[in-house]
């Protein structure tokens, strides 16, 4: 029998007639940087009893190997025992350590720790595996010796004949029914110091775990984790219960899997304090870099991260704050010279080289994911210090996606897709812009160029994904879908930008798909590959009301992690037919099984110094407008260069007389875009036209790509109709003269009206004025 909780492991295990539990506590502290950056974890035995209703002598062993602290078993190590008054720890290294190396998920360079406080009965051996382990079953205790030399080879050779163990023993005496001794406990670490050599600085710094901000020595260490271990046992089921009793509202699948889950995000972290900063001094220099654990030695992936955001802020915003300041960092610097945001620091974990090659085809995935992760930081703890500190490089991506995001041509995503124009990759660019609006909000900064730019790229949005039936995967391919993941994030964030009755259309499309053994696949075009992060997260758009769509997204997902063929770590994908597993296993990204804990979150008030921006931003406002006005200059001059050529042609006699209309002229409203004023109270986003009639929909979308009407959309398709509220001046059929004219002349004509168009599109986009 066996359970599994966010913090721990239990095995309820037998022993001729005596039961009993051994628990595997990796005890998690999300809001003490000391404890939670100690590489150690516990092994407590205890809970013992006689099936057969007797007393019982019972002795208790246990031991590692050397393969703790080298993935090669013909490498030499050398051990040493220490024992203190209170504690009793091996611990064994390589003799030729390669620095800042990893193997296999084995540093080459650590020190692997195995210790017990003392307590009576206890002892302690080093040996051969065989030797010590026929020694304890005959004699019930070990020698408190070594009898190997302190340098060895891991394992079996033509010297040794057995691999090499650090071993421990304690006799428990005679134990009745009702009785219990104190558990035994055991502590188990590796550690490397400095454990993160990060390139990016001026020159390299060695960084050292934040534990050192406490203690001198790991003697200290390995003491003080061995004597909180019944406070440390009691704090982690405080939190296992919170955890899981909030699961439990969802469904008890779900709280399986986010026990399942939990631990992966913190194995991936590396706590960490410059050295200047160690043995008891000052500690505000944070940085916590993250592994792409089981799959990589990429530092801080920020696809893994944006998985794990909901975790981190649901456990401890400051997780996350620093877990992005190196990302910050980096880019802010001399360093960095790209325009879009960089998918990672580098490939060398747990050396951070930083990461300046040309990753532009990721750009609008990792410009989108940075800034809905700084926004949803700020937001959810209230601490706008990153908004103020990166204001420059966020305002640049922000840039970057309102000329690339909403038409994510040549564009992929994380997971490798790269079909054109896909819409969950557009509405993740979408949300970045959003964010960048409600950055400028924090920081003062009284311009509504973002936000308007992300309502109107929303409605384009809205027009080419969403039909009558689902959100469309590709625009224009209505038998294109997959999982619209990037929706929690507007849900999340209380943005607005995407209603209730989108959310219930793509749910309620979800709950007609037949999804295999083990879930959904992530999209139409890469079938029977399944991303159990991406569906778990998916799972976290689907409204209350649907909780049977909400069940069809996490219970094949439980079904694939406790089948009795896993090994208890979620793959980053696997066959959903099969539930084998493709690629990956134990990431933090995982943690976006948190996505319906943290909607608990609320967004809360900012508190973020003001920015001051002088001529510097300027450029980037025009390129803000050039982004919105642009969709409607290439509108206008393909259109109207289109219906003049299809009209000289007509009369022609080349086409018929029924041509279909670039843009309806059914009534409607006029809106127009007020960039310039910076009064809150009296700036709108959208004013109505001298009719009074309430703004509806955005002023104009914005689609410069794949357009409707003449531009691409086909016969029948299912699509709401575009936005037939666009400026008056723009040439439609009603505007057409009654007087026959001869073809050479109404071309003429025409011309001179298309110029009279361009010459007012040049007026609308002259810059505003600069903000100060």
């Amino acid at each position: 029998m066996s359970e599994i909780t966010p913090t721990k492991t239990i095995f309820r295990l037998q022993a001729g007639p005596i039961e009993f539990n051994a628990t595997f506590l990796a005890p998690i502290e999300p809001t003490d940087y000391v404890r939670q950056s100690i590489p150690f974890s516990y092994m407590f035995i205890d809970g013992f009893s006689a099936n057969d209703f007797k007393s019982h002598d019972i002795q208790v062993y246990t031991d590692i190997t050397a393969q703790w602290a080298t993935s090669e078993d013909t490498q030499v190590v050398v051990w040493k025992t220490t024992e203190t008054d209170t504690i009793i720890y091996h611990n064994a290294t390589r003799q030729s350590p390669l620095p800042m190396t990893e193997n296999n998920g084995l540093a080459e360079d650590s020190i692997v720790y195995y210790a017990m406080s003392k307590r009576s009965g206890i002892a302690w051996q080093i040996g051969e595996e065989v030797a010590v382990r026929a020694g304890f079953n005959e004699r019930g205790s070990l020698t408190n010796s070594a009898d190997v030399p302190q340098a060895r080879t891991v394992g079996p050779t033509t010297t040794f004949q057995n691999w090499l163990v650090f071993a421990f023993s304690v006799d428990l005496g005679t134990i009745a029914p009702g009785n219990q001794p104190d558990p035994v406990v055991v502590a188990l670490g590796i550690v490397r110091d400095p454990s993160i050599a990060n390139a990016t600085e001026p020159s390299v710094q060695n960084r050292r775990s934040y534990y050192w901000s406490a203690y001198s020595g790991m003697e200290e260490v390995v003491s003080a984790f061995l004597s909180d271990s019944s406070d440390a046992r009691n704090r982690n089921s405080a939190l296992d219960s919170k955890i899981v009793s909030a699961a439990l509202a969802v469904s008890p699948e779900y709280a399986d899997i986010v026990s399942l889950v939990t631990r992966q995000i913190f194995a991936a972290m590396d706590i960490t304090i410059p050295p200047a900063q160690s043995e008891q001094s000052n500690n505000s220099d944070v940085k916590i870099f993250m592994k792409d654990m089981g799959m990589s030695l990429r530092v801080n992936p920020v696809e893994t991260i944006y998985g794990a955001f909901p975790a981190l802020l649901y456990l401890n915003p400051s997780l996350a704050k620093d877990l992005l300041v190196p990302l910050l960092d980096f880019q802010m610097s001399s360093s960095y010279n790209n325009s879009y945001a960089a998918p990672d620091l580098g490939t060398r974990y747990p050396t951070v080289f930083g990461n300046n090659s040309d990753t532009r085809p990721l750009a609008v995935e990792n410009c989108g994911n940075m800034l809905i992760m700084v926004y949803a930081y700020a937001v959810k703890s209230g601490d706008g210090t990153l908004l103020s500190r990166y204001y420059n490089v966020l305002r640049g991506w922000a840039d970057f996606l309102v000329g690339n995001s909403l038409h994510p041509r040549d564009f992929i995503t994380a997971d490798g897709l790269n079909n054109g124009d896909m819409s969950n990759l557009a509405l993740k660019g979408i949300l970045g812009i959003y964010s960048m609006a409600k950055i400028n909000e924090a920081v003062r900064i009284f311009n509504n160029t973002y936000m308007d730019c992300a309502v109107q790229f929303i409605a384009a949005w809205k027009q080419s994904a969403v039909t009558d039936s689902h959100i469309e995967a590709v625009y224009g391919q209505p038998s294109s879908w997959g999982l619209m993941y990037n929706l929690f994030s507007s849900i999340w964030l209380n943005t607005g930008l995407v209603e209730n009755s989108t959310l219930f259309l793509q749910a309620q499309f979800y709950a007609q798909q037949t999804n295999q053994s083990f879930g959904f696949d992530l999209d139409s075009s890469q079938p029977d590959v399944a991303y159990p992060h991406w569906a778990l997260l998916t799972a976290a758009t689907i409204p209350d009301s649907l909780s049977t769509v909400r069940d069809q997204f996490i219970n094949p997902v439980h079904q694939q992690a406790y089948r009795m063929t896993t090994n208890f770590t979620l793959p980053n994908k696997y066959d959903p037919s099969t539930g084998n597993q493709l690629s990956g296993s134990g990431s933090a990204i995982q943690g976006a099984a948190f996505g319906m804990l943290a909607l608990s979150l609320p967004n809360v008030d900012i508190k973020a110094d003001g920015v001051q921006i002088s001529s510097g931003p300027r450029k980037n406002v025009n390129g803000i407008i050039g982004g919105i006005i642009g969709g409607l200059a290439f509108v206008l001059i393909l259109g109207g260069g289109y219906f003049l050529w299809y009209k000289w042609k007509r009369k022609q006699g080349k086409y018929p007389e029924q041509a279909r209309p670039f843009i309806t002229a059914a009534p409607s409203p006029t809106f127009t875009l007020d960039y310039h004023s910076n009064d809150t109270a009296t700036r709108k986003l959208m004013k109505p036209s001298d009719n009074g009639t309430a703004a509806t929909t955005p002023p104009f979308a914005v689609m410069p790509g794949k357009q409707q009407g003449v531009l691409g959309q086909r016969p029948g398709q299912n699509r709401k109709s575009m936005p037939d509220n666009l400026p008056s001046s723009v040439p439609t059929p009603s505007d057409q003269g009654s007087t026959p004219v001869s073809g050479t002349e109404e071309l003429r004509a025409e011309m001179e009206q298309l110029r009279r168009e361009l010459d007012s599109i040049r007026h609308i986009t002259e810059a505003p004025p600069g903000y100060i």
